[in-house]
C-alpha cells in the first residue's frame, strides 16, 4: 500500500514537470540588439530592428557575411509594427536581449514618445538597455554602421556608453525606468544621452567599414539631451554633460585639465566624489548649495614645477576648486538662461528638504528655477602625484 502511495506521488509530479507553453526552438529565433523609432512617413511611426546574425559573431562559424539584418516598418502602434516584422524576417524576434533604443531628435523635439508605454509594459522587454537621441539624422540610420568591436552597432553603444560613464563621465545611463520616474517627477526633468553619425551612412552599412583603420562611418557620443515636459528642448556639450553627473552626484572617475600657467596645463584624475546638494526657500526665490568633495592625483603637468617644494599641492588644489566651481556654475546657468529645465533636480530635492515651500511653487518650477541663487563650492584634494614628484623636463618652474 506504502508503494502505491510512493507511485502515485510520482506520477503526479509528473504532470509538473511538462515543458514551457510558449518554447521556440533556436532555428525559430532572432534576437534583436537594437531599436529605432522615427516619425513615418505613412504611419506615426517608423520602427527598425537590429537582429543579429550569431553565426557571424562567432569567431568559428564567420564566413564574412553581414553581422546583423536591418529592416524598418510603419505604422500608428509600436506593439503593432513589432508583431509584423515577418514581413522581412523568416524567423520570430526575440526582443528580451535588446541593448539600444535609438530615437529621432525630430520624434523627441515633437514630444512623441507614448510609444514607451509599450515598452515598460511589455513582459518580453528587459528594462536594462541604454536609451539615447540620434542628433542630426534618423535614428535607423545609427544601427546600420558595422562596427569593429562585435561588428553590431547596438553591441557596440552599449558598452561604449557604459565605459564613457565609468572612465569619464557624460553619458547619464538612462534606462527606461530612470527615464520614466524623471518624467513623473515633481522638480525634475530627464536628459538623455544623444550620438551622431560621423562619415558616409551608405558605405558604413558595408563590410569594408570594419576592415579600414579609419572607418567610413562611425556612431560618436554627442552630447546630452535636455527634455522639458516630455519634449526635447536642446543640448548640452560633453564637458557640461560632465558637470550635470557631477551635480548629481553620479560621477565616477574623470581626468581634468587646469591652466596651471598661461598656455600650460597639468592633468588631475579624480577617484572618489561625493556630492551635498541642499535647497530650500530664501528672499522670495530658491536657495541652492552644491557642495562637491573629491579627490585625486596628478597625471602629468607642463609647469614643470616639482610638487615636493612646500605650498605646490595647496596652489594645485586652490586652482581645481576655482576653476571647476565656474565651470559647473557656467554648466547650471546656461541650463536656466537657455531652457528653464530643471534636469538637477533640485525642485525634488527642495520638495524633500522644504516641502511646504517646494507645494507652493510647484506648478511654476520652471520659472523659479531660471532664478534660483546657486552656488557651487568644491573642496579638492590631492592625494598623490603619480609615481615621481618631479618632472623629467625640468626640476624648476618655467
Amino acid at each position: 500500500m506504502k508503494r502505491i502511495g510512493v507511485f502515485l506521488c510520482i506520477l503526479s509530479c509528473l504532470f509538473l514537470l511538462t515543458g514551457c507553453w510558449d518554447r521556440k526552438e533556436l532555428s525559430e529565433i532572432k534576437l534583436v540588439a537594437g531599436m529605432a523609432i522615427d516619425k513615418g512617413e505613412d504611419g506615426k511611426y517608423k520602427v527598425t530592428v537590429e537582429a543579429l546574425n550569431a553565426a557571424e559573431l562567432n569567431t568559428q562559424t564567420a564566413a564574412g557575411n553581414a553581422p546583423t539584418v536591418v529592416e524598418g516598418i510603419e505604422g500608428d502602434s509600436i506593439s503593432e509594427i513589432t508583431h509584423l516584422f515577418n514581413e522581412y524576417y523568416a524567423q520570430f524576434l526575440i526582443f528580451s536581449h535588446m541593448k539600444v533604443l535609438v530615437i529621432s531628435e525630430e520624434l523627441a523635439s515633437a514630444g512623441t514618445l507614448d510609444f514607451i508605454d509599450f515598452l515598460e509594459r511589455n513582459r518580453e522587454v528587459r528594462d536594462d538597455f541604454n536609451i539615447i537621441i540620434a542628433k542630426n539624422g534618423k535614428a535607423e540610420d545609427i544601427l546600420k554602421v558595422t562596427a569593429h568591436y562585435r561588428k553590431a552597432s547596438s553591441l557596440k553603444l552599449s558598452p561604449q556608453l557604459d565605459h564613457l560613464l565609468e572612465d569619464w563621465g557624460g553619458d547619464p545611463g538612462m534606462n527606461i525606468i530612470n527615464f520614466i520616474s524623471e518624467l513623473n517627477l515633481e522638480g525634475k526633468e530627464p536628459v538623455l544621452a544623444t550620438v551622431r553619425l560621423k562619415g558616409d551612412v551608405e558605405k558604413g552599412m558595408s563590410m569594408e567599414n570594419i576592415k579600414k583603420v579609419t572607418p567610413d562611418a562611425i556612431v560618436a557620443v554627442d552630447s546630452l539631451a535636455i527634455f522639458k515636459e516630455g519634449r526635447l528642448v536642446g543640448f548640452l556639450s560633453l564637458e557640461d554633460a560632465r558637470n550635470y553627473l557631477w551635480v548629481r552626484n553620479k560621477l565616477k572617475t574623470t581626468s581634468l585639465s587646469i591652466e596651471c600657467k598661461q598656455g600650460d596645463y597639468s592633468a588631475i584624475r579624480v577617484t572618489e566624489s561625493q556630492t551635498e546638494v541642499t535647497s530650500k526657500w530664501k528672499n522670495d526665490k530658491p536657495s541652492i548649495r552644491v557642495k562637491i568633495k573629491a579627490e585625486g592625483f596628478i597625471e602629468g603637468t607642463q609647469c614643470y614645477k616639482s610638487v615636493a617644494e612646500l605650498g605646490t599641492i595647496a596652489k594645485y588644489e586652490q586652482l581645481i576648486n576655482k576653476t571647476f566651481s565656474k565651470k559647473i556654475m557656467d554648466t547650471i546657468t546656461k541650463v536656466q538662461r537657455q531652457y528653464q529645465s530643471d534636469i538637477f533636480g533640485f525642485g525634488e530635492t527642495m520638495r524633500r528638504q522644504d516641502f511646504h515651500s517646494f507645494m507652493k511653487v510647484k506648478d511654476k518650477w520652471d520659472e523659479e528655477f531660471a532664478k534660483a541663487d546657486v552656488k557651487v563650492d568644491i573642496d579638492f584634494v590631492l592625494r598623490r602625484s603619480g609615481i615621481r614628484s618631479k618632472s623629467f623636463l625640468t626640476e624648476t618652474e618655467k
